[in-house]
């Protein structure tokens, strides 16, 4: 029996070119820190703390082990880089809807779930602020949804492809792995949970409509070298109501 279904964001529960959005962030990020940083040096510590958030292993949370990275040498403005961003993403940030395109009948899907009694959780990516995530859901059609747990950079010690970071939410929420299921639309991100003990659903509607993932995504994944098991289902998102009623049955 699940008692909890976890949900990936990207390309997930909204679609997007992922590499079209991530060059568009940085072009609208950059002149944040252009009295500080070459916009070469920017992106090398941009993405040198996506990079580093991999070598957490758990003693720190990801929004220090990334900030300690990307402050690099510059330790004592750490607060007032952390400022830039925040101000950022709440004047910026919501802008970038424009490049997303929201999945018909995602908040009915929830909807239903929830009416179940089952506990939602948003397992995406922890690289962004709780803020961020909570845009990008409303992107989805979620705004408002009473989710049990986000996960995000400052209440996770791990990230994907991390097994430890299945096992965090599983820790946060109290409901053991194999109780829960992770419906994601990455292979090795997010069916990595299957080692984790939990059931996996991998979504296909982003692949069919030709979405990309962000290089440094695939780089991630190719540096997983243990083996990921297979989805226990696969499908569209608009079907994960008909997955979780036959775990029920099943149970």
């Amino acid at each position: 029996m699940i008692e909890a279904v976890l949900f990936d964001i990207d390309n997930t529960l909204i679609l997007f070119d992922e590499t079209k959005f991530f060059e568009a962030y940085i072009s609208k990020l950059t002149p944040v820190y252009v009295d500080v940083f070459s916009p070469e040096e920017f992106y090398k510590r941009l993405i040198g703390g996506s990079r580093a958030m991999l070598r957490n292993n758990g003693q720190k949370s990801n929004a220090d082990y990334y900030m300690n990275t990307f402050c690099h040498g510059m330790g004592e403005k750490r607060e007032e880089f952390w400022n830039r961003f925040e101000r950022f993403y709440d004047t910026e940030f919501d802008a970038f809807s424009d490049l997303v395109t929201p999945i018909e009948g995602v908040s009915e899907i929830f909807n239903e779930i929830h009416e179940i009694g089952l506990k939602i959780v948003i397992a995406s990516h922890p690289l962004w602020p709780e803020r961020v995530q909570q845009i990008r859901l409303n992107w989805a059609g979620l705004d408002g949804f009473p989710y049990d747990w986000i996960t995000h950079i400052e209440n996770t010690k791990y990230c994907k492809p991390q097994v430890e970071y299945y096992q965090e939410i599983s820790d946060s929420i109290q409901i053991p792995p194999e109780k829960c299921l992770m419906v994601g639309n990455d292979p090795v991100n997010d069916m990595v949970a299957g080692l984790a003990g939990m059931k996996t659903y991998l979504v296909t509607d982003a692949k069919e409509q030709g979405f990309e993932s962000f290089p440094m995504s695939q780089e991630i994944r190719e540096q997983v070298h243990q083996p990921i098991p297979n989805p226990d289902f696969t499908g569209l998102l608009s079907d994960v109501p008909y997955v979780v009623a036959k775990l029920l049955s099943s149970s």
